[in-house]
């Protein structure tokens, strides 16, 4: 599906593929169900119809943890999803376990503390949102185990399958407690280790935030050991960082928090876009040119954070609720329909070409980074705000 030229200085050259997050509109997520097939069918017939190659599909891992019989029905209903995407001419990715989604994490409950705190992140478990901290999961084996237990059976159920394409782990799991370097190296291991027992070739992606671009030295010792990168987080910016309004803005910002992250760790790198949607779009050839930005700057997928508007029944339900225009983010609305302007942005992706000179920006080593990164990361912005100015 994708072709590679990887070169002897670790740079990785590609045609920019498009992929969305598939959340179904009719049972969204709370509810712990997998997708409505019918409606998800008739989704990834009209992705595949704007140039959309690939969905990413979230599995909760409170979706897995019920009695055996609601279990088997999860991945009975997951299987006919895959079949869905399948019989639209798609390739799936799953995200599993999926622990931040539309800007909100969802864990299950033996990685929370049990103590509401104010000041903690909001967190969806036990059926409902709150604010509570995360438990140092990554210091109990019992739960390690339990975790991979559960991935086991998941990979047992789907792996195989005609249309899944890869895997994506540690979905911003560093965030969640944070662990040492040896600790998130077994569990990576452990994981990747099920993965490989059932498929040697599968992709294996590490879903990052851009956070880590600013304590780096985790991601990179892990990110050799997989074969893709997904950079996320555009829910908040990098403090330190001013970027333009709308979807232009967030544009060149997943341009630059992608390329950093290409240069630091050496691998392919997908990002995630999408939550410009949230504001008003403003002017289109402006959002056109950071669409084709983003299609030279050498990083594999850009990944919109959703391809369907919820129904309205499900407004009410996280994580819709919790984010005024949340709902309104989707590539396509309700009816099936693309929004305005979608086939021309999409278009301009799927047809750019990587450029030279894209690190040029950068005027310092690796290890000079790694020194102070709270520095640099703002700092090489500005450069790199500067850069696409020139080649304009």
């Amino acid at each position: 599906m994708l072709h590679y030229d990887y070169r002897p200085d670790d740079t990785f050259q590609c045609t920019m593929l498009i992929s969305a997050t598939y959340i179904c509109p009719v049972r969204g997520l709370a509810g712990l169900d997998p997708p409505e097939p019918t409606r998800l069918l008739q989704a990834a017939k009209a992705a595949k119809s704007l140039g959309i190659e690939q969905l990413m599909l979230p599995v909760l891992e409170e979706s897995l943890l019920g009695p055996s019989r609601s279990k088997v029905g999860f991945l009975d209903g997951l299987i006919q999803a895959l079949d869905q995407v399948e019989d639209a001419g798609l390739m799936a990715l799953l995200i599993a376990p999926a622990q931040r989604v539309l800007g909100l994490h969802w864990v299950p409950p033996y990685l929370v503390r049990t103590l509401q705190d104010p000041k903690a992140d909001a967190v969806f478990v036990d059926g409902r949102v709150r604010n509570l901290r995360a438990f140092e999961w990554w210091e109990d084996p019992s739960i390690i185990q339990k975790r991979i237990k559960v991935y086991h059976d998941l990979l047992d159920a789907v792996s195989g399958h005609a249309a899944l394409m890869g895997c994506l782990i540690l979905d911003r799991a560093l965030e969640w407690s944070r662990p040492d370097i040896e600790q998130a190296d077994m569990v990576l291991k452990a994981f990747m280790a099920e993965i490989r027992e059932r498929d040697e070739t599968g992709s294996i992606y590490l879903g990052l935030g851009w956070p880590e671009l600013l304590d780096p030295e985790m991601a990179q010792v892990l990110a050799r050991q997989v074969d893709r990168l997904y950079i996320s987080g555009g829910e908040r910016k990098p403090s330190g960082i001013t970027t333009g309004a709308g979807l232009a803005g967030e544009l060149e910002l997943a341009s630059y928090l992608g390329t950093m992250a290409r240069w630091l760790f050496a691998r392919p790198t997908e990002v995630e876009i999408g939550w410009g949607m949230l504001d008003r779009i403003g002017d289109n050839e402006e959002t056109i040119e950071g669409f084709k930005r983003l299609a030279g700057h050498g990083l594999t997928v850009a990944n919109w954070i959703s391809l369907i508007d919820p129904e309205p029944k499900v407004y009410a339900h996280p994580p819709w609720v919790l984010r005024h225009g949340l709902e309104r983010v989707g590539l396509i609305d309700q009816g099936l329909e693309p929004k305005e302007y979608v086939g021309t942005w999409l278009k301009e992706i799927g047809s750019g070409k990587p450029k030279d000179g894209i690190y040029d920006f950068i005027d310092i080593s690796k290890q000079e980074y790694l020194d102070d990164p709270h520095t640099h990361l703002p700092r090489l912005w500005d450069h790199f705000r500067e850069s696409i100015k020139y080649a304009d």
